[in-house]
């Protein structure tokens, strides 16, 4: 269903100011799979997280599917994360459908990505070799702002732990908008990385 909105909607607001929403942030995201134990393993074992439900129900095409759950932590306000998946049986779809996010829009592996939070430095050093501990090669990039570290999952799709470092400044907040409507925007540049290999001593990417 597509719905383009009103011109005239107006801006949603709140008591707490612009820049500082109280709206809140994903209940879920959810993405169809192949590899039901594959991805169960990995999402609980590799990732930390946990299962937390599961719904069985016919589809709309008149197949039937499984959708669950995994709670992936809750913050400090209170809210509840998770992320879900769909192992889809319905002879209308098939099965050849693409789960590979990037690959199926033909796009490069980093373009298309989930990325959870690491509240503080310990949770993202922990992640980091917990994925080591696991034989996975892991991708640290140093964003300036965050902190990101990244493997990818069974069906291929990319998952980050991000650790934030720092408030936002005003005057970033105000370039942010120059730049996302600047149709030739200025160049940031390349910022350095690390490759964790699963033993051994990270190889340093300089910046440029």
């Amino acid at each position: 269903m597509s719905n383009p909105g009103r011109v005239g909607c107006p801006r949603a607001e709140n008591d707490t100011g612009i820049g500082k929403t109280a709206i809140m942030g994903f209940h879920h995201v959810a993405i169809a799979i192949h590899d039901t134990a594959a991805n169960y393993d990995f999402y609980t074992r590799v990732m930390g997280f946990e299962l937390v439900k599961t719904v069985t129900a016919p589809t709309p095409e008149g197949g039937w599917s499984k959708h669950f759950f995994y709670s992936t932590g809750t913050s400090p306000s209170g809210e509840q994360g998770m992320i879900a998946f769909w192992e889809i049986h319905d002879e209308s779809i098939g099965t050849e459908f693409g789960t590979n996010l990037n690959k199926s829009a033909g796009l490069p592996w980093w373009a298309n990505h989930l990325a959870f939070d690491a509240p503080t430095r310990d949770d993202f050093d922990r992640h980091r070799e917990r994925w080591r501990d696991c034989g996975f090669t892991v991708l640290e990039v140093d964003h300036e702002f965050c902190h990101s570290i990244y493997i990818r999952d069974p069906e291929g799709n990319t998952v980050e732990f991000c650790h934030t470092v720092r408030d936002f400044t005003d005057d970033e907040k105000k370039h942010a908008m120059e730049l996302l409507m600047n149709p030739q925007p200025e160049m940031g540049k390349a910022f350095g990385a690390k490759i964790w290999q699963p033993e051994g001593d990270a190889i340093l990417l300089p910046s440029s």
